[in-house]
């Protein structure tokens, strides 16, 4: 499925979230969405999902525009899943079995045919058979957000919408999770959009990035040209540069020379310039 929006506004109380923003989301890739508080994020995603009624501008999937109601607003979109920020504190159920059982039982599905997807989902998302009968509140906070996406997940979403998903996480809790999405996104060929701030995980994860300014659609860049090539873009707008990419910026700086990276992921930088830091005296600077 593709997704396109062209010339989107949204007005909230005389006051534009969303200035013709037009742009295609393609099948099967990891797009981030990056920007300061109140660049329009929450805004957008919405918007891709159905959640907002009433848009100017234009929206198609697969080039047919999206279905609206008889007053003529939007209609929530069923196959895009979307995962809220701290999506626990949505569990309601009171086992974990229940919880993942909840969507597919509302669209008729057979018991025997519920067991078989949660079966499916629990260890793509690390979980075990042995926390179907224990209550949402016994788990981990990790573990909880896994279940929370899990749930989301079950119905089989053409695209998955997550919203600061690791938000309150451990590192390690942060960096199960996103690669588990990762795996799962790649294995099912999905798109996932991901609103993030941490720029660490952005770069790690995706495959383009769209930058959103005080409403403005500033662009839609692949991952490895924005951050290595347009990084005095995001300094001019506020948006901090990832570590990695700062430790290569420095390095350049006192090197001397343009060091050339697989790309910007950190594992990528640091196989280049850690070697070139050693060698040439840099870690005594």
């Amino acid at each position: 499925m593709v997704y396109q929006l062209n010339n989107v506004c949204v007005n909230y109380a005389h006051q534009m979230a969303l200035n013709n923003v037009s742009c295609t989301i393609q099948e099967g890739k990891w797009i981030s969405v990056i920007g300061q508080t109140g660049a329009g994020k929450s805004t957008f995603v919405k918007v891709l999902k159905g959640l907002i009624p009433s848009i100017d501008g234009e929206y198609l999937i697969h080039q047919q525009p999206v279905k609206k109601d008889s007053k003529g607003r939007l209609k929530v979109i069923q196959e895009i899943g979307f995962v809220f920020q701290y999506p626990e504190h949505q569990l309601f159920e009171t086992t974990v079995y229940k919880e993942l059982a909840f969507s597919l039982k509302h669209q008729g599905f057979s018991h025997q045919q519920i067991t078989e997807a949660i079966l499916k989902i629990l260890p793509q998302l690390g979980l075990s058979e042995e926390m179907l009968p224990l209550a949402p509140f016994q788990l981990s906070g990790g573990q909880k957000r896994s279940v929370a996406i899990a749930s989301v997940l079950m119905t089989d979403p053409k695209l998955l919408i997550v919203d600061e998903p690791t938000a309150g996480l451990d590192p390690v809790s942060r960096t199960t999770l996103l690669q588990l999405l990762k795996e799962w996104q790649q294995r099912e060929n999905r798109t996932i959009i991901f609103v993030s701030h941490r720029m660490e995980d952005v770069v790690e994860y995706s495959d383009e990035v769209i930058v959103l300014h005080e409403g403005h659609l500033i662009g839609q860049f692949d991952t490895n040209h924005l951050f290595l090539d347009q990084s005095s873009l995001l300094e001019k707008l506020g948006l901090m540069l990832p570590e990695s990419v700062q430790f290569l910026k420095l390095v350049e700086k006192l090197s001397g020379q343009k060091i050339e990276v697989a790309s910007c992921r950190e594992q990528d930088i640091l196989e280049k310039i850690m070697p070139l830091w050693s060698s040439r005296g840099l870690l005594n600077v």
